[in-house]
């Protein structure tokens, strides 16, 4: 496939990379003056998990990069990863310029995804996440890729014609496929505008924690701040039912439904481990700022809808202080 990535941040850059090496023909954009930071390509110091094999990979990645895209240009996929507020500005600039190109929309949202809309149809699109993440510093980027990635359909459940379910399917269809060459294994979302809600409320824990712990690491390895935020978790579960969402249908909060200290022991395990710590240390000195948007989205709209936010309004001193700690 002919594939165009919107951006060149850490997840875009480790897709391209992937996506490359599975035979396709990759093209990053990047805004007018960065082109030169890709000169001489950057350097992968990643763990991958495709192909559901651990496999350490250091070597350059020298991709094609434009600075400017047009219609014409005929891309089958355009693939934008930009932080989770920042969709609604970048895409007029990707409707206008797509042409006939699937767009993949693969980041967060915890607006309604109703906005999309507006600059294309549901038959031009579809939804993902993914499951990758680390840091770029000084040309290098230390991350890692899982073997999973998240993927839905445009109508996220909601009523439609026929031929939009049929033509949506097709395009989920085609680009599960395409992942899956590429030895990512695509896992179905039913909702995916419920299973983006979901998401970023699950992440509010670990931020919390680790801004208290001043660090992902310390708080990995610490119980009892692990218990603290898993509480906060449960607290976070009443915002998402207040909103509509069935939380017991998605994967990502079965740990919040657990008793604490059962779900604290489990969680040890999973978030002290290498791809975790790799993948979440990496985005919390990458980006601050977005991680303090998640936390006040979630808590703003938990106030909104009446949830008693308690233990969330605990946090909100360490949260106000995380760009002050990381950047000292």
């Amino acid at each position: 496939m002919k594939l165009l990535f919107f951006g060149a941040g850490v997840i875009n850059t480790l897709y391209a990379w992937a996506l490359t090496e599975a035979g396709n023909d990759v093209t990053m954009y990047v805004r007018p003056g960065k082109e030169k930071d890709w000169a001489d390509g950057i350097l992968l110091d990643i763990i991958s998990e495709r192909f559901n094999k651990k496999k350490y990979v250091r070597q350059k990645f020298t991709p094609k990069v434009v600075t400017s895209f047009k219609p014409e240009d005929s891309y089958d996929l355009i693939i934008e990863s930009v932080k989770h507020y920042q969709t609604r500005e970048i895409l007029p600039v990707i409707a206008q310029n797509a042409g006939n190109a699937l767009v993949l929309f693969f980041n967060n949202s915890w607006d309604s995804l109703d906005f999309i809309n507006e600059y294309l149809p549901r038959t031009r699109y579809i939804l993902g996440m993914p499951r990758a993440g680390g840091a770029i510093e000084n040309g290098v980027l230390d991350g890692a890729i899982t073997e999973n990635v998240i993927l839905g359909e445009s109508t996220c459940g909601k009523p439609d014609s026929a031929e939009v379910n049929q033509i949506a399917k097709t395009n989920l269809d085609t680009t599960a496929e395409m992942f899956a060459a590429a030895g990512i294994k695509p896992v179905i979302q039913p909702n995916m505008e419920h299973w983006y809600w979901a998401h970023l409320a699950s992440t509010v824990p670990w931020i919390s924690g680790g801004a208290k712990a001043r660090g992902f690491l310390p708080f990995a390895k610490n119980s009892k701040a692990i218990g603290e935020a898993l509480e906060v978790g449960k607290e976070c579960l009443e915002i998402l039912k207040a909103r509509g969402v069935d939380v017991t249908q998605i994967q990502d909060l079965k740990m919040f439904l657990a008793p604490v200290w059962l779900s604290t022991f489990m969680t040890k395990l999973f978030i002290g481990s290498e791809v975790s710590v790799k993948i979440s240390s990496g985005h919390g000195a990458y980006a601050p700022a977005e991680l303090q948007k998640i936390f006040y989205d979630v808590l703003n709209t938990g106030k909104q809808l009446g949830v008693p936010t308690a233990k969330l309004d605990a946090f909100k001193p360490y949260i106000d202080e995380m760009n002050a700690v990381i950047n000292k």
